[in-house]
């Protein structure tokens, strides 16, 4: 089973590549800093920088994640393919978690067993009504078929951006024990003006998980 998995997920990447050969591509890079990182209401790592590189042709993105913690306790390397159409898109993301850092002792990039598939499925509706919405399902690497569905509304503030966001588990997974919502949160966003031809964008964002009864503070800095 995971053989077809893969095969499909293979297809997929191959349909995009050959796309993007026939159109012009565009590349975008960025880094962020974050105070500590939070996923979906969870702690992951602490402290960390966070870089990625996409490329975008047409409707196809494809695309590098990474996060690593200062202190040296947590890596991560993802890859993702995606299609937008219109206002929906559909995601594919390999997730691949480097362990027993900083010793080197752990997880082999190359063994397909230790990588973790999801699908996403998003849906946007536009700027008269800045709501997304977005379902994601680990279809390998994950026996509980682990499922997230978030909600997010936007507000404009004078020069601030306000992210408000509703996630929850629809069943039993890494997520929690069953259905739950485990992601409260708003983030707030602007930029700084440093020189007049250059800015620093700069957030404050603030979660709940109502399941676990944590809260997090994270203050984050691109560039």
């Amino acid at each position: 089973m995971k053989s077809v998995k893969l095969f499909f997920l293979l297809c997929a990447f191959g349909a995009v590549s050959g796309n993007i050969r026939a159109q012009d591509v565009s590349v975008a890079a960025r880094a962020d800093i974050v105070s500590s990182y939070i996923w979906r209401g969870l702690y992951v790592g602490p402290a960390s920088a966070q870089p990625s590189i996409s490329l975008s042709a047409g409707d196809f993105r494809l695309g590098i994640w990474g996060s690593s913690s200062f202190e040296g306790a947590w890596r991560e390397f993802d890859l993702y393919a995606g299609y937008f159409i219109g206002n929906f898109s559909v995601l594919v993301t390999d997730y691949f978690f480097p362990r027993d850092l900083p010793d080197g002792a752990g997880s082999s990039y190359f063994k397909l067993s230790e990588h973790l598939f999801e699908g996403t499925l998003g849906y946007s509706l536009g700027e008269s009504l800045p709501l997304s919405l977005a379902w994601n399902t680990n279809f390998a690497g994950d026996d509980d078929y682990s499922s997230y569905f978030e909600a997010g509304y936007a507000i404009q503030a004078g020069d601030i951006t306000l992210d408000l966001t509703l996630g929850a588990t629809s069943w039993a997974g890494i997520y929690s024990d069953g259905f739950a919502l485990i992601n409260a949160s708003i983030k707030a966003s602007k930029e700084i003006a440093i020189t007049d031809t250059f800015s620093l964008p700069v957030f404050t964002q603030a979660v709940l998980n109502p399941d676990t009864k944590d809260v997090f503070v994270v203050f984050g800095v691109s560039f």
